[in-house]
């Protein structure tokens, strides 16, 4: 009888020491499953998860060892002793969940890691229970659940990783199966920034065509064949979003849907971490002109220097560039509160064009997606249509109602400084809650003080989030700002709660909001 309890106690901590890696799982999740992505958050938050869950081992072998060494005459010592790492792994989990550091997606790949991790940690727990049965300080050995959980995390990832890839497999030959049943023309958007309004635009602007999207910010393998399995029946045209974070992976998107026809929205600093710097960048996204065919069209941005110098490098298919002196541009932008105005010419007639939508990058989205939409047929008449009828994409300079601008999904230099200019149309005080920039490899530091000149410019208010909030701090002071209304906070949540202390009317831009994988 003593045996089971010694068992089923160290299963108990073992299965909680389940509960205890789920920080890590998630931002394993975050991190495209990738050991780098969880490597590279390690080393940008100081190892900070590591220094916790040694932490919760020390103390737990502590207490533990205090215990039997006092009480080994106790004939359940053993048993009291691994309640108490159980206490305290119970204690860490509800610290983690306050925090909103346990939460993950259940997906079936999620669900497959973690099965994997459990018979491990069992597997361990057993040999826990078998020692400890000999001497009751073996029971301490349990502790070492709480040290390794990170780490037995990425042996979980290791150990299914050929599985996964199975998986991912099949996925992808049942989409390029039924893409070459039903033949659409796929039409792929990649670029630094824009691909999701520039979607919604285009899918608008074929408005009469059988057309399906990618949802959302599905812009990887898994997401795009989600589509292709689940949603083609018939349609003419697929409009999928192509997303980049590293070499080649454009290359193995357009593998899977083979594109016909291909838009570059802009080349601009947008994972620089992992793409190096903007020429890593450039060749990453031009990857998508490589793989079209010789009937296709690439559509770049020409409003954007580095996306229109690509069209000097070699394509199989054709070129055309919107703005200067192409057949797409536009004239008289005008942005306020109410949204964005400009006059949109298509060979040389001229068509105006009032949206809801809000910034500068409109109107050159509109001109990508014009000669996107032309190619497939559609007449000026469904294009202008299709950017007045059109909505904000969720986060994306979004106005909502109690003055606030969303802006929130992810963050670039371009982007941000067009937000600021959005932000100072408004009449009220303006405040901007932003943890600035990441992944920008060596020059983040650069953008982030550059960003606090752009907000001295603008706001009256703002309020810093996270580790970068000294550089951002530094570069507004230095342009002037007054230091007694800049106020840095360890989240979001706080910088929210603070904007209590601001009386009056407000507009508020939320500019940029990092994943739990970036600190």
């Amino acid at each position: 009888m003593d045996s089971w309890i010694a068992v089923a106690l160290t299963a108990a901590a073992a299965i909680l020491s389940v509960a205890v890696g789920l920080p890590i799982f998630k931002i394993f999740q975050l991190s495209g499953y990738k050991a780098r992505g969880v490597r590279a958050w390690l080393k940008a938050t100081r190892y900070n998860a590591l220094i916790r869950y040694f932490g919760l081992a020390a103390f737990s072998f502590i207490a533990m060892i205090v215990y039997v060494g006092c009480f080994a005459v106790f004939e359940y010592a053993r048993y009291c002793a691994i309640a108490l790492y159980i206490a305290l792994a119970a204690v860490f989990v509800g610290a983690a969940v306050k925090n909103g550091d346990a939460k993950l997606k259940p997906t079936k790949r999620m669900v497959r890691l973690i099965t994997t991790y459990v018979v491990l940690l069992l597997a361990f727990g057993a040999g826990v229970a078998a020692a400890s049965w000999y001497s009751p300080y073996c029971q301490t050995l349990a502790c070492v659940f709480a040290l390794f959980a990170p780490f037995t995390a990425l042996l979980a990832g290791f150990i299914n990783a050929p599985i996964e890839k199975i998986i991912a497999w099949r996925y992808i030959r049942r989409a390029k199966r039924k893409l070459a049943a039903v033949a659409p023309v796929v039409i792929g958007i990649t670029g630094s920034y824009g691909k999701t309004t520039a979607k919604n635009l285009l899918r608008g602007m074929l408005d009469g065509k059988s057309v399906i999207a990618t949802p959302g910010s599905y812009n990887t393998p898994m997401g795009i064949c989600l589509t292709v399995n689940n949603d083609l029946n018939n349609e003419e045209y697929l409009i999928a979003e192509l997303g980049a974070r590293y070499s080649g992976d454009i290359k193995e998107l357009c593998g899977i849907v083979s594109p016909k026809v291909g838009i570059i929205t802009a080349i601009g600093d947008m994972h620089l971490e992992t793409l190096k710097n903007r020429a890593g960048v450039a060749d990453a996204k031009y990857a998508l002109a490589k793989a079209l065919p010789e009937d296709g069209l690439l559509v770049l941005n020409g409003y954007n220097s580095d996306c229109a110098a690509l069209a000097d490098r070699d394509a199989p298919c054709k070129k055309t560039v919107v703005g200067g002196d192409g057949d797409i541009s536009y004239k008289d932008l005008k942005i306020d509160a109410r949204g964005t105005s400009f006059t949109l010419v298509i060979d040389g007639d001229e068509h105006s064009v009032n949206t809801k939508l809000l910034g500068a990058h409109i109107a050159e989205l509109t001109c990508v997606c014009a000669a996107a939409a032309r190619y497939c047929g559609a007449d000026a008449e469904h294009i202008v249509a299709a950017v007045e009828a059109a909505k904000p994409v969720e986060h994306r300079l979004q106005l909502l109602d109690g003055g606030v601008i969303d802006d929130a999904y992810n963050s670039n230099p371009v982007g941000a400084k067009n937000a600021l200019d959005v932000l100072a149309c408004f009449a009220e005080k303006k405040v901007i809650i932003t943890p600035g920039f990441v992944e920008l490899g060596s020059i983040e530091k650069q953008c982030n003080t550059e960003l606090g000149k752009h907000i001295a410019a603008v706001c009256d208010y703002a309020y810093l989030v996270g580790s970068r909030a000294e550089d951002i701090k530094a570069g507004a002071i230095a342009a002037g700002m007054n230091e007694n209304n800049i106020s840095c906070f360890a989240s979001r949540d706080e910088a929210v709660e603070g904007l209590k202390e601001i009386s009056g009317e407000r507009i508020v831009l939320f500019e940029n909001d990092l994943p739990d994988n970036i600190k």
